[in-house]
């Protein structure tokens, strides 16, 4: 039997794993889980939705997969969270206010431990958009309303501004430091300076003892543009972003072609 040259699998959500509906084939997805299983190989979700929105998407296997959420800020191993990246409140209010006071037109959502935080100035359309991903989320008046012991791991933004742009001002003006960095559908996501789906992915690799010339990843956005490189087969969809098919070395069929199970499945069969 030829083996199969990876021990683990990585995935992003949007534009990778689900297709433009959302959605993904439940059941040949359990086929291709059970084969990886057989023989040994993790499966982990990496991806900027929050947990809350995984734990829905993948309800029914959260007991067999690993999850990263919010771009890195959190991991997931057997329904129980193992590692967090949290701002701290100070950092939290620090960031809205740079972010409300240089980029005002901005919606803006606080992704939280227990909630999530929409300014109630935020656009309509924001709102809609997020209710999808953040649907416990709560609307406040003042970034001042955002408990203090309801720690932010997560800041995402619709803004005129480039991650490049967030990131360099916020860290030249101030000593607390983030990682700014597109999560799609025009949206940025701030988290903490050197937090990104790859770091996840390391401690993940670490705990299962796997070189990263052993992860097989996939990604269509330059927020997976980290662990592609990390990995020894990496995929870009066949719809991805220009330039992260020049980081990749394979290209899948697109997402709306289940193009990661049909790859998975190439190797597997």
């Amino acid at each position: 039997m030829k083996k199969i040259p990876f021990k683990a699998v990585a995935v992003d959500m949007d534009g990778t794993f689900v297709n433009s509906q959302n959605t993904y084939d439940r059941q040949r997805f359990r086929r291709v889980l059970d084969k990886l299983h057989e023989h040994d190989i993790h499966f982990i979700v990496a991806s900027g939705r929050p947990l809350i929105r995984l734990e829905k998407d993948f309800a029914g296997f959260m007991d067999k997969i690993d999850v990263i959420s919010d771009n890195g800020a959190i991991l997931v191993r057997d329904k129980k969270i193992i590692n967090t990246h949290y701002f701290t409140h100070q950092t939290t209010l620090k960031l809205l206010r740079y972010i409300l006071s240089k980029h005002p037109n901005s919606s803006v959502i606080a992704c939280g431990l227990s909630n999530s935080y929409v300014l109630a100035n935020s656009s309509v359309n924001f709102k809609k958009f997020m209710n999808y991903y953040y649907y416990n989320y709560l609307t406040i008046n003042s970034i001042d309303e955002i408990p203090v012991n309801d720690p932010i791991d997560k800041i995402t933004l619709w803004t005129d501004a480039t991650p490049e742009e967030i990131e360099s001002e916020f860290n030249t003006d101030y000593t607390e430091q983030v990682h700014a960095t597109s999560s799609g559908f025009n949206c940025i996501d701030i988290i903490n300076h050197g937090v990104n789906k790859a770091s996840g992915i390391k401690y993940f690799l670490r705990y299962f003892k796997i070189n990263p010339s052993e992860l097989i990843a996939f990604g269509d956005g330059m927020n997976d543009s980290e662990m592609l490189q990390l990995a020894g087969y990496s995929y870009a969809m066949e719809n991805a972003d220009p330039e992260l098919k020049k980081i990749a070395k394979y290209e899948a069929p697109s997402n709306n072609e289940n193009g990661v199970l049909k790859v998975l499945e190439s190797y597997l069969n």
